[in-house]
């Protein structure tokens, strides 16, 4: 399955990838080399949990800062 993916961390970066459809948002994040306790992840617009199955929907990365 491909799905488009815009990466939002000090800028935008965009891809497609076609991943396997049993993929969940973990499994992608792991693909990528992207740590999943530093970033969210949208599709649609709305945050989607780690363990669900990817769908062919758009997916947004947003790198979380945080500091004090």
């Amino acid at each position: 399955m491909k799905i488009n993916i815009k990466i939002l961390s000090g800028g935008v970066k965009e891809e497609t990838r076609d991943i396997p459809v049993d993929f969940t948002y973990d499994d992608l994040l792991g693909s990528m080399g992207i740590n999943p306790e530093i970033v969210l992840v949208f599709r649609n617009g709305s945050p989607v949990p780690l363990d669900e199955k990817v769908t062919p929907d758009d997916v947004e990365i947003l790198r979380v800062v945080s500091g004090g």
